[in-house]
This record gives C-alpha cells, structure tokens and sequence, in this order.
C-alpha cells in the first residue's frame, strides 16, 4: 500500500510540475534568474501570478501575515523566500492535508515567518561565499536574522564562464537550521514596492 501511494505521489507530482512548467511566467535562462520590477505591493505581484502563487496567497491569508505582503505591517520593506505552490502541495500530500486552510494557522505563520526577513535584499547586496555540507564551515556571505528571531546564512557563488573563472552567472544561496541543508534560490529579485521575492524551487520542502 506504501509502495502504491509512492507511485501515486510522484505520478501527482509530475503531472502538477508539467503544468506549472508549461504555464509559468517566470524568465529563466542562465542561471535561473527572474529580473522584473513591479509597480505594486508584493501581495498583488502573487494575486497576478495565481499559477505560481496561489496557494502562497492562501497561506499568508490563513496566517494572518496579509498586512505584512501589502506593505501595512509592522516593517516597511520585506525579502520573502518564497515557496511556490508546488512547494506547498508537496508539504500538503505529505501531511495528509487536502486544502491549505486545513493547515493550523500557527503552523502556517510559523512556516512562513522562518522564510521572511524584514529588510529589502537583492543578489547584490549578497557577498560570494560557501558553505561546507560536511563540516558546516561558512566563509563569507552574510547573516540576516528572519522574523521568527532565528537566522539565515545567504551568500553568493558565481559560475565560470568559457572556462573563465567569475565570469558566468551568480548564484544566491541560503541556509537555516531549520531546513538542514543549503538551498538555492531559483528566480531572483523580483522586486515590488514593499520588498523582494526569491522564490525558492518547486522541490523546496519545509520539513
């Protein structure tokens, strides 16, 4: 039965991954990074992006942080690590929850809040640095303390180029206890007016 339900799971995946893939209005190229500025607040960024983000739109809802993605809470300017609405299906299937408003409120801030820092960040404002998933050495980088209190370690890595070393695209990195390993950040600086979207990958997983 186990083994069926991993069929099942993945085949929903797949179908789920081929449809957001076919309609997303993401730019991914080089890199897999997102330039785009929009004229409104980050609320009404994922209001027009629904295919992408809509269950996200839910789940701030349904935690109460819709203030905060208007520009109206507490801290002006906002980066938001953003999982897309596969990310949060995927965290849906694997605990048996079939609408995100089944989710706990509390669950659902406390999921978001360990992904938003309270101040606006671009790629550049990021230095280039490293993490060792072995040894959990960090060099470089920057340490940027989240909503929750806890903290995030971001750095830049930027690729080589025709064999040319600092050359190809950069990269924005992070990591947070909670998640246990580095992540990488997919579609970049998508600014609004009150902050910043990195959206994470669709197999970004909360757990």
């Amino acid at each position: 039965m186990a083994k069926i339900k991993s069929y099942i799971h993945i085949a929903l995946l797949l179908c789920i991954g081929l449809a957001l893939g076919s309609c997303t209005k993401w730019n991914y190229h080089d890199g897999g990074v997102a330039y785009g500025v929009h004229d409104c607040s980050m609320w009404d960024y994922f209001k027009k992006q629904p295919r992408d983000w809509d269950s996200t739109r839910v789940m701030i809802q349904h935690a109460g942080l819709q203030d905060l993605f208007e520009g109206k809470g507490e801290y002006g300017q906002i980066t938001f690590l953003a999982p897309s609405n596969l990310a949060i299906m995927t965290y849906m299937f694997n605990n048996n929850f079939r609408r995100v408003n089944e989710i706990p409120a509390t669950e659902c801030r406390r999921l978001l809040e360990k992904l938003i820092i309270p101040q606006r960040i671009l790629t550049s404002d990021v230095p280039r640095g490293s993490r060792s998933e072995a040894t959990g050495e960090k060099t470089g980088g920057k340490t940027y303390t989240l909503m929750d209190g806890s903290e995030a370690f971001l750095w830049t890595f930027q690729e080589s180029y025709l064999g040319v070393g600092n050359a190809g695209a950069v990269h924005l990195w992070f990591f947070i206890e909670k998640f246990a390993t580095s992540r990488r950040i997919y579609s970049s600086n998508i600014q609004t007016e009150n902050g910043v979207v990195q959206a994470l990958g669709h197999d970004f997983l909360f757990e």
